[in-house]
């Protein structure tokens, strides 16, 4: 069975990366879904904001897992570049707030026909204007667990660590008990 490949824009990787090992292209549940990065992820992670805030991007093991990405023909790639360019003089003329990355993740998910995870409300927004299948991290840990590669103390742990370190996503009370059918931890 082919994979159902998946993209994880920056701030979903941040949030479970940790939590979830390996976080990539493992494949997981009946449909064989595998989560992807972007080569520009590696880019966008050497800044030296992201650099201190999140040291254990740096380590060995998850340096490696992001060297893997979604094959690409030469056709997929131009189109890619073309529908980034698009977006990208969208962005600047019409929707600021995304960042180049986000644009290009968007161009990808249009491309490739495949959902890209995010909690970027501004991202959310370019993506949907566009058509893309957009997944928020607490759809992508639903669907984790209703594909056996989770449990529910799994998704609480990461609940709590995201509350402990004060980086949520948006919506998450309301989110988590329309998924989960209970309070968040």
């Amino acid at each position: 069975m082919a994979q159902s490949k998946i993209l994880v824009d920056t701030n979903c990787y941040l949030r479970l990366a940790q939590s979830i090992q390996p976080l990539l292209c493992t494949p997981f549940g009946k449909q064989e879904y595998c989560l992807y990065v972007i080569p520009e992820l590696n880019g966008e992670l050497r800044s030296r904001h992201l650099r201190t805030k999140f040291s254990w991007v740096g380590q060995a093991e998850f340096l490696d897992e992001r060297e893997r990405f979604p094959t690409l023909s030469r056709k997929q790639k131009n189109s890619i570049n073309d529908t980034f360019d698009f977006l990208w003089d969208f962005v600047q003329n019409e929707q600021p707030g995304p960042s180049r990355v986000d644009a290009r993740f968007v161009a990808y998910a249009i491309e490739l026909q495949i959902p890209v995870v995010t909690d970027d409300e501004d991202m959310i927004k370019l993506a949907q204007a566009f058509g893309a299948a957009v997944m928020r991290s607490l759809d992508l840990l639903k669907l984790m667990l209703d594909e056996g590669h989770i449990d529910i103390q799994k998704i609480q742990a990461i609940v709590a660590y995201w509350r402990h370190v004060g980086d949520t996503p948006g919506q998450l009370e309301r989110r988590y008990r329309k998924l989960f059918g209970r309070k968040p931890p």
